[in-house]
């Protein structure tokens, strides 16, 4: 465990009964947080603060303090206050940043050039391949990947970042002790690995409704700029890409099937001027210059992934590949939404006798994968030619 001085005497500033962020920022004026610190590390500096700011403040809670410090003196947590050099300087920008961190894994990885990808809890194959795809690219290329360990988009996410040199971190809506959603328990240790885990909020604390909007402003504020992969109107994800706009950030969307709810939310948001995407060089393009140049650096020399290589992964092998003309048909007739045997024979017109050995054919070669109950989709490293 890692705590500095400076991260104990936050942890008593914030005990204090209604003392979040925005508060401290509203009273400090223009006061910077750290001389208030100081300042109430007395009684006698406490009086020299206004009386509004004295009442606002209150007293520390003095079991919480003793609680949250012994049981981070007996786990691996470290708790990294805004005082702290490691503190991530982007996120220290932004309005109201967190006074206090808890963070599982490498806190230096909060201050990699990095990019959030965020989206809907009930995707479809399609969402969850073009999530796990951007995020390996970007990883590859030796960009963070920050995401919030949610089920769907998110952990799709996560996983393509382990797979680069560029890592991955987790931004939760509970304690760091507390894994959700549970299932998730693996995958957590794996990103604690190659990133890190990261909570405002203290040990212990559940997966509280009202926790995530909270949680989403660090999300946008660890990163350059947040992908929207799949979202409502009224998610979570496009409550992220709203902080990311008040945060100056930059906002990418990726497109959808108009007749999907799921599309609505990245459609407003390229309505509204976010950037339409389709690859990982489309967010490139778009970050600061330094984005792209610190990222290339954290890779080792011939480990980064080339466009070519990135393209053949995301779809475009079958391009080299010979077929005949009742592949071609069926490969055109897919996408990475399953479709039943059925449906294809219709679209198709190839009898269901020759279908089932055509669709084994280029099951076996990689082009298809066969998702249960009789229905098929593209694979995920494979596209129509």
């Amino acid at each position: 465990m890692v705590c500095s001085e400076a991260a104990r005497l936050w942890l008593e500033i914030t005990s204090a009964k209604g003392i979040g962020p925005e508060k401290w920022v509203n009273l400090a004026g223009g006061m910077p947080l750290i001389e208030i610190a100081r300042m109430l590390e007395s009684e006698e500096g406490r009086e020299r603060l206004t009386r509004k700011l004295r009442r606002a403040a209150g007293a520390p809670d003095a079991a919480f303090v003793d609680t949250q410090l012994k049981l981070l003196e007996k786990s691996s947590y470290d708790l990294v206050s805004i005082s702290d050099e490691c503190y991530p300087k982007l996120l220290r920008e932004i309005y109201a940043p967190p006074l206090v961190l808890y963070c599982a894994g490498d806190v230096a990885a909060l201050s990699k050039p990095s990019v959030c990808i965020v989206g809907s809890r009930c995707p479809t194959r399609r969402g969850l391949i073009t999530a796990q795809n951007l995020a390996r690219d970007l990883s590859e290329r030796g960009i963070h990947v920050v995401s919030g360990l949610a089920r769907g988009i998110d952990s799709a996410a996560h996983r393509g970042a382990l797979a680069g040199e560029g890592g991955t971190s987790a931004v939760l809506g509970c304690g760091v002790d507390v894994v959700y959603p549970p299932e998730h328990a693996r995958l957590a240790k794996e990103i604690a690995t190659k990133g890190c885990i990261v909570s405002e909020f203290p040990l212990g604390t559940p997966p509280l409704r009202h926790n995530f909007p909270q949680r989403n402003r660090v999300l946008s504020g660890l990163s350059l700029g947040v992908v929207v992969v799949e979202a409502g109107l009224d998610s979570g994800a496009m409550g992220t890409a709203r902080w990311a706009l008040e945060q100056n950030r930059e906002v990418f969307a990726v497109p959808g099937p108009v007749d999907y709810a799921g599309s609505r939310g990245p459609h407003k948001l390229i309505r509204e001027g976010a950037t339409l995407i389709e690859g990982v060089e489309d967010i490139l393009g778009e970050l600061p210059q330094r984005a792209e140049k610190e990222g290339r650096d954290a890779v080792q020399e011939g480990r980064g992934a080339s466009n070519e290589e990135s393209g053949a992964r995301c779809g475009k092998r079958a391009a080299n590949e010979s077929f005949t003309d009742e592949e071609r048909a069926v490969l055109s007739a897919l996408d990475l939404n399953p479709k039943h045997i059925d449906e294809l024979v219709q679209f198709c017109h190839i009898s269901p006798t020759f279908m089932l050995p055509l669709l084994f054919g280029l099951e076996m070669r990689g082009m298809i994968e066969s998702c249960g109950s009789g229905t098929y989709a593209l694979a995920a490293a494979g596209k129509r030619g």
